[in-house]
């Protein structure tokens, strides 16, 4: 029986860095090792000390994602790409892991026409796949001009990767929460988009910044929907293919 292959991915985005809780980057480090991928967006303007959004690089290092620096006007594209770019990043890791299995060598070391074969599948991987991303988005005080953006950006990203073949379901979940919560999980994964939208309409801004605990309460969110993520393509992923 085919497997169904499914990328687990949290997208964090945040316009600056944790001040309560765990330490983000050890709940990136946890969550990755439990097959998640944790990328992240800073989102930058003219009066940021930028510094502090050196935490969102090693935040997605840890997380086994990638990360962007944006500013508020541009958040839309860079969530879009930046999802994206994990997807086929983390499905060409594991392409070039299986090749090394197979047949001792990397993705990049093997004969040019072999490579194509391979660069196709993982283009056909990349569109085919089940996403399930869970957005992770900073509602502290210093967002307060932002969030109507980023909630745009967020229902866009949605449209957006319906586009493709592959099922899309986004969950969302802000930081901190209300009543004192270090978190509030406003929608769990869904492909409606009206749902989506109602459910941003419920964030409170306003509080510090437990970018950690947010992280931790994602990947189990996403390790409860899950039997089993993109790992499980390292077992059919060759089969109809020769290198």
């Amino acid at each position: 029986m085919k497997k169904t292959i499914e990328f687990r991915q949290i997208m964090l985005i945040t316009d600056g860095e944790s001040n309560e809780g765990i330490d983000p980057i050890t709940a990136a480090k946890e969550g990755h090792n439990r097959g998640v991928t944790i990328s992240t967006i800073g989102i930058t303007d003219k009066t940021n000390d930028e510094r502090p959004l050196s935490e969102i690089k090693d935040i997605a290092e840890a997380g086994g994602g990638v990360w962007e620096l944006t500013n508020i006007q541009n958040l839309s594209m860079a969530l879009s790409m930046a999802t994206v770019k994990s997807v086929y990043k983390t499905i060409e890791e594991a392409v070039s892991k299986e090749l090394k299995e197979i047949i001792g060598t990397g993705l990049n070391d093997i004969p040019p026409e072999s490579r194509i074969k391979v660069t196709d599948m993982i283009d056909r991987l990349g569109d085919e796949i089940n996403i399930k991303c869970c957005i992770v988005i900073d509602s502290s005080s210093s967002m307060t001009n932002k969030m109507s953006m980023a909630k745009k950006s967020i229902i866009n990203l949605l449209r957006v990767l319906e586009q493709r073949k592959g099922k899309t379901e986004i969950a969302v979940i802000s930081y901190p929460g209300k009543n004192k919560d270090q978190y509030d999980i406003l929608c769990n994964f869904t492909e409606d988009v009206s749902l989506l939208e109602e459910s941003l309409n419920k964030i409170l801004i306003g509080g510090n910044t437990p970018t950690g605990p947010a992280i931790e309460s994602a990947v189990q969110l996403l390790c409860n929907h899950l039997d089993y993520g993109l790992n499980a393509k390292e077992e059919i992923v060759f089969k109809s293919m020769s290198v």
